[in-house]
């Protein structure tokens, strides 16, 4: 019994410890709110004589509502990622790196998959559809089957095993 009574004097011990801690902190943030406040004051009183009339939508802070956080775009965040990375991803390491919920991940890349954005390979990882531009002078734009150099607005078509352009 003995033994019990030692460790709630410990704990108890810990615990003043720890707001003793608390306290410190909130007086040295107090200390640092109160120099921000003079610091402000005395960038207001330069403005006054510089004749520049600050404007309270400018010093005021705007409030909203508390607690609320504005709902991220996940979408963007999965191609901004994958775009990045320039490598396929596994949807664990896309969840990981957006801080996201896996299975939400998940229904936000199927998603994704069914509009275009991105594609799923064979071993599940997924990477991002990138889209190619027409360029003005020939450039060369590969693709699974065939070739297609783009030049003045016209495409032809290029065989891979050939290096001559054939008419559509």
């Amino acid at each position: 019994m003995l033994a019990k009574m030692e460790k709630a004097a410990a704990y108890l011990q810990e615990l003043e410890a720890y707001r003793l801690a608390a306290i410190a902190v909130s007086e040295e943030k107090a200390e640092e709110a109160k120099l921000i406040k003079a610091r402000q004051e005395g960038f207001r009183q330069a403005m006054e004589m510089l004749g520049v009339e600050p404007s309270p939508g400018v010093t005021e802070p705007k409030r909203s509502r508390l607690g609320r956080r504005k709902r991220r775009n996940i979408p963007g965040l999965i191609l901004t990622e994958l775009s990045f990375s320039g490598n396929a991803m596994t949807t664990n390491q896309i969840a990981t790196t957006i801080d996201y919920l896996p299975e939400r991940t998940e229904r936000a890349l199927k998603g994704m998959e069914s509009s275009g954005q991105i594609v799923r390979d064979r071993n599940g990882r997924w990477a991002a559809v990138i889209a190619a531009a027409a360029q003005p002078n020939a450039h060369a734009v590969a693709t699974r089957t065939k070739q297609s150099t783009i030049g003045n607005g016209r495409s032809s078509h290029v065989s891979p095993q050939s290096a001559t352009p054939q008419q559509p």
